[in-house]
């Protein structure tokens, strides 16, 4: 068995075209062929049951609910855009002077401090 038996048999498995004559060599081989059982346990566990969904979620899957959805997405797009402007017109302004243009003065400082040159500092 070997890497080429291995990718005929996923093939033939996954329903993709294999040669026959080809198949047929690799199922010559026991392991091959348990491969082969192995692979159709597999998809079997992976596909698991087939349980149907409940109504409520079985509307989901109706032709209305795939119509309605451009609506709800053009909706949601209105109501996000609302939401943008709302929160630029409710959001903080700079401080504007009488003659109503921005102030371009710092504030005025709280304390000042002083360096020494040669005390605190020296250029060494």
């Amino acid at each position: 068995m070997n890497e080429t038996s291995t990718q005929i048999i996923s093939a033939f498995v996954d329903n993709e075209p294999v040669d026959p004559d080809g198949l047929a060599a690799v199922l010559e081989d026991p392991a091959s062929r348990a491969m082969l059982i192995d692979f159709v346990r597999l998809r079997q566990e992976v596909a698991g049951p087939d349980v149907p969904l409940p109504r409520s979620l079985a509307r989901l899957r109706s032709r209305q609910a795939v119509a309605r959805l451009p609506i709800v997405r053009w909706s949601a797009a209105a109501a996000l855009l609302v939401l943008v402007f709302l929160a630029g017109w409710m959001s903080p302004r700079p401080l504007l002077s009488s003659d109503d243009t921005a102030v371009s003065a710092p504030p005025q400082p709280a304390r000042v401090e002083k360096f020494v040159p040669g005390v605190d500092w020296s250029f060494r």
